[in-house]
């Protein structure tokens, strides 16, 4: 009993000090690379899994009540010290707006797409308080996401009328194949945030 107890002190210890780590370049992009890779297998996952079960209206419920709660669960399981978001201008949760710092990366992002340059997976911002930033643009492939992020007019006036009640300044509209969609964001704190 005393070595389970010990055990678990130590344990304890373990993910108080790994909780508390310093970031470097190489961490960030493994680390925000396997965040950003599991997102993207989540919801694609639970998308199919919601349009098997409801259609069109299950996945944007999913969308709008629950991805957002995955997003913040797989950032945790990572690190308690991690903050990991979506952004977008074309945001329809206020949530998902981006902060001063972000809106250049968005509109840098932007124009690689709308020139059709290469979109790399993720870009790093570093900080000068030592803090990062990854980046993975999402763009706009699918058909099932146009069918909610698409021309509005196209839109099924129930999907309209769901995000209409749920988001009054809905800007999640207009958007065609190759364009930005927005971003996930992986925000790695400064070391003296850490102290």
């Amino acid at each position: 009993m005393r070595g389970l107890l010990r055990l678990l002190l130590f344990s304890v210890l373990i993910v108080g000090i790994a909780g508390a780590t310093e970031y470097s370049l190489k961490d960030v992009e493994k680390i925000g690379g396997k965040i950003v890779k599991e997102i993207k297998k989540t919801m694609k996952r639970k998308l199919k899994k919601a349009k098997k079960s409801g259609g069109l209206e299950a996945m944007a419920e999913y969308c709008a009540e629950n991805s957002f709660k995955d997003i913040e669960a797989i950032g945790e399981k990572y690190g308690i010290d991690l903050h990991v978001k979506r952004i977008s201008f074309g945001n329809r949760n206020p949530k998902n707006a981006p902060k001063k710092d972000e809106e250049m990366m968005l509109k840098a992002l932007d124009m690689m797409a709308k020139a059709g340059a290469f979109m790399p997976k993720t870009v790093v911002q570093a900080k000068e308080d030592g803090s990062f930033k990854l980046y993975a643009p999402l763009i706009m492939n699918s058909r099932a996401c146009k069918k909610c992020h698409g021309d509005k007019a196209a839109i099924d006036p129930k999907i309209v009328n769901y995000f209409a009640k749920k988001y009054p300044q809905d800007r999640g509209y207009g958007f065609h194949s190759g364009d930005l969609r927005g971003a996930i964001v992986v925000e790695f704190p400064a070391p003296e945030d850490l102290e």
